[in-house]
């Protein structure tokens, strides 16, 4: 029988380390100094803060591919004084332009942001206007701005969390881990789609992470079954900007394939779950979740191991930038 402790100590293999969080957190605070105290781009900038996983505290430890550790991924907003009639291609220039003044060399200008690359940390640098209580984000291919609302997906899933007492965070770790050991070559759906799914079919009572994550992936598989079935692609609610969709972006064919791969996975994760036979649990159990997935420990350790806290649960990076060195230590 697979015990709760097998999961907490897996979420805490996955957790990003220390080491990771540290080098983020210097990473992004050069860069959002470089930007405000930069002489051309200071007059267009108005704040800067960050988003994305290591912002809501969803992300898990970076992978290893064929040997080679992957740098983590930081997103950071870049609120400027641009207008909804600058055109998304010369606001985007603008950033890049700056960040090339900041002494940053490994750049690529993407369709709404620019990827900057660096030893240890990719960052991707997003430039908006406010619209109201949300943002306004250009997008070099539709040549339009759009609405985002990055703020509100931080709060919505400290929200969330809270609802869930605790348990969403972590439960959503989970569904990124085994995405990534079953589905890494698939561009879409993932992170923040991921996260809307968790929050909108978990249960909020359970409090055994192997149960919350069957029928979670027990819920998906027959909510989505006839999308699947039929080649569409499901609404699902955006938190930040009502009235879109979070799917928008993934194609018929994308979905088909996560699908697929979660209800085989269902399937095998129900099995693990009613497997009675400790040796087979978890030789089904690393199926689904891979190699990391921890045999159960002696019963004489479980009294102390089952308080011990993930390393990197929790940790946020500080909202206000400081004044670093120059950013030439981090290209």
């Amino acid at each position: 029988m697979t015990t709760q402790q097998q999961f907490l100590d897996l979420l805490w293999e996955i957790e990003p380390s220390t080491s990771t969080v540290d080098a983020c957190s210097s990473a992004h605070r050069t860069l959002r100094s470089a930007l405000r105290s930069d002489e051309n781009f200071g007059k267009l900038h108005v704040a800067t803060f960050l988003s994305g996983s290591y912002k809501r505290d969803t992300a898990i430890r970076p992978q290893k591919i064929e040997g080679i550790l992957q740098r983590p991924d930081v997103d950071i907003i870049v609120v400027t004084s641009h207008t909804e009639g600058d055109d998304p291609h010369d606001v985007l220039d603008a950033l890049h332009q700056a960040l090339v003044d900041c002494g940053y060399a490994n750049l690529k200008v993407n369709r709404r942001s620019i990827a900057v690359t660096l030893g240890s940390v990719d960052m991707d640098v997003v430039p908006v206007i406010v619209n109201g209580n949300s943002y306004l984000i250009p997008d070099r291919e539709l040549k339009k701005w759009l609405p985002t609302n990055p703020r509100q997906h931080t709060q919505w899933t400290v929200d969330v969390n809270s609802d869930a007492d605790g348990r969403f965070k972590p439960l959503v770790k989970l569904v990124k881990w085994w995405r990534r050991i079953h589905l890494s070559s698939l561009r879409r759906p993932k992170g923040f789609i991921l996260e809307c799914l968790v929050a909108e079919h978990m249960d909020y009572n359970q409090k055994n992470y192997e149960t919350l994550f069957v029928e979670l992936l027990e819920t998906i598989r027959d909510t989505y079954r006839y999308y699947a079935l039929l080649g569409q692609v499901p609404h699902l609610e955006d938190p930040g900007v009502p009235g879109s969709n979070v799917f928008s972006n993934v194609t018929a064919e994308e979905f088909k394939t996560f699908y697929d791969k979660l209800e085989e996975h269902a399937d095998l994760a129900r099995k693990a779950k009613d497997e009675t036979d400790d040796t087979e649990a978890l030789r089904l159990w690393r199926s689904v979740m891979g190699s990391r997935f921890p045999a159960a420990a002696p019963a004489r350790a479980l009294g102390s191991s089952l308080i011990r806290p993930a390393i990197g649960v929790g940790l946020t990076f500080p909202s206000m930038p400081v004044f670093p060195n120059k950013p030439g230590g981090f290209a």
